[in-house]
């Protein structure tokens, strides 16, 4: 609905609504963002969350990802780069849930970052292929290391208070990955990165 008054107002010159319109459409995507996340945690506890699972081009879908987290990655004033050294080709995958994954890991890299490098890699070895997300952020220490993947879990509390988020998503996407028959690990040294 912000979407359609944006463009009402937009067709109308009415140009001093759209910044409260774009907020309210940003306010209204965060909370769908947060209810799919309750909803898949829910559905993945429940035994209830099914695969979807077809051959797709890991390319195109690396072209589409980086679509979306280019201008996320600017709005911290980092640099973005994909290293794909040479086309990764298909893979039988759900297309949607590892593009999820592959869009929460970058979106995290991103926020968790300032002023720095978010790199995607991706290489295929054989039948798999392992996508690399690392940065050059604010890092974590082994024990917050520990915490990382529970459900409703953040690094610490300073953490959900300056950056924000529920602490479903990691949760989510080691689930996702992990019933597509893979799986997330994560290296990290304090005030100087992370790769997951």
């Amino acid at each position: 609905y912000s979407e359609m008054l944006t463009e009402m107002a937009e067709d109308d010159g009415n140009d001093e609504y759209k910044n409260d319109l774009s907020k309210i459409h940003s306010a209204g995507k965060h909370l769908l963002g947060l209810i799919n996340d309750v909803l898949d945690i829910s559905k993945i506890e429940a035994g209830k969350m099914e695969l979807y699972l077809e051959d797709f081009s890991a390319d195109q879908m690396l072209a589409d990802v980086r679509s979306v987290i280019d201008p996320l990655a600017r709005k911290n004033n980092n640099e973005l780069f994909f290293d794909a050294q040479e086309p990764v080709g298909s893979i039988h995958a759900d297309a949607t849930k590892t593009r999820q994954c592959l869009l929460n890991l970058l979106s995290n890299a991103c926020k968790f970052t300032s002023n720095g490098k978010v790199t995607l890699t991706a290489a295929r070895s054989g039948p798999w292929i392992s996508f690399r997300v690392s940065d050059t952020g604010i890092g974590m220490t082994k024990q917050q290391m520990g915490k990382l993947f529970g459900a409703f879990q953040q690094a610490d509390s300073s953490t959900t208070r300056k950056y924000g988020g529920t602490g479903l998503g990691l949760a989510i996407s080691r689930q996702f990955c992990r019933m597509m028959q893979g799986d997330i690990l994560v290296e990290s040294t304090e005030g100087v990165g992370t790769t997951f």
